[in-house]
């Protein structure tokens, strides 16, 4: 009896592609796996944050274009205390951060590596509420971790097992063992890629383009670049520090999205001056559930 294939989905179910190579890679096996064709209650989502960058948004279209398969790109909406949904596309897509915006406005704060409510509030509960409004009740969310983060895989599949989401998840990826050499060696035979840089493997310009989440560094590089992109987690921040609570908001460390480094604006400066923060072994990226986009 052989043994099943890992890309073989039985739905329903929700695929996560983040837009970036992994999460594609997998979306790719996955339509293979079903004869060039997703079944119906197999749905592919794309979650746009606002903070994405451009190339990422043009990535998921090609994806779509060139593999003849739909995904549903959905955004993060609030109003009157009420948290729901919008499906949009590539020429709807939110760009300036909008998603975000309403989701600070709604919690009345910033996220921060302890409280990373964007996480689940623009990519998990967006897709949660979709799957809702389809009527389902249980599904399989597919998620693209390779088999070389066995730790993220590790924990992920702990708390599947604990039964904490109320969904199922499959990770196809780390099933069949595929690596991030893998992906790299797919997409090198490809006619089309994500035109972000690949650094020995990983892309950091991928997810949320300053995302707070990454190491200081990595954010360094990336204003470097792309000074312009600093200005929206500086007025985020600015914002923040000159509301009328702002005393009670620093006590409990949220006047920047993260209280144990510089603010962007610092940041920015000392990249205007030419200047490095050095932060040593503590500067390290935290791992966050769109991290695939990132390789």
């Amino acid at each position: 009896m052989s043994a099943r294939d890992p890309f073989r989905v039985d739905g329903p179910a929700i695929l996560s592609v983040s837009g970036g190579r992994t999460s594609a890679y997998m979306l790719r096996r996955i339509v293979q796996a079903h004869g060039g064709t997703l079944p119906a209650d197999v749905i592919a989502t794309f979650a746009n944050t606002g903070k994405e960058m451009p190339e990422t948004l043009d990535f998921v279209r090609d994806l779509a274009e060139r593999w003849g398969v739909a995904i549903h790109w959905l955004e993060y909406r609030w109003r009157s205390g009420e948290h729901y949904f919008a499906e949009v596309d590539h020429a709807t897509a939110s760009r300036n951060g909008e998603p975000f915006d309403l989701l600070i406005e709604a919690r009345s704060m910033l996220p921060n590596p302890v409280a990373r409510f964007c996480t689940q509030e623009l990519k998990i509960r967006t897709m949660q509420r979709f799957a809702w409004s389809l009527g389902w009740r249980d599904w399989t969310n597919v998620v693209g971790l390779r088999a070389d983060e066995p730790r993220r895989v590790a924990n992920l599949r702990a708390r599947n097992e604990g039964g904490k989401d109320g969904w199922d998840i499959s990770l196809p990826l780390a099933s069949a063992g595929i690596t991030r050499r893998d992906v790299a060696a797919f997409w090198r035979a490809q006619n089309f890629d994500l035109r972000l840089p690949n650094i020995n493997g990983a892309t950091p310009h991928g997810n949320c383009d300053l995302c707070f989440l990454k190491s200081a560094a990595t954010i360094a590089g990336i204003i470097r670049d792309r000074p312009e992109l600093a200005r929206w987690w500086i007025e985020k921040e600015t914002d923040h520090a000159a509301r009328p609570n702002k005393q009670a908001m620093s006590d409990r460390g949220y006047l920047q999205f993260r209280m144990d480094r510089p603010s962007y604006a610092a940041m920015l400066d000392a990249s205007q001056r030419q200047e490095n923060f050095d932060f040593g072994d503590l500067d390290q990226r935290i791992d966050c559930y769109c991290g695939d986009a990132a390789s």
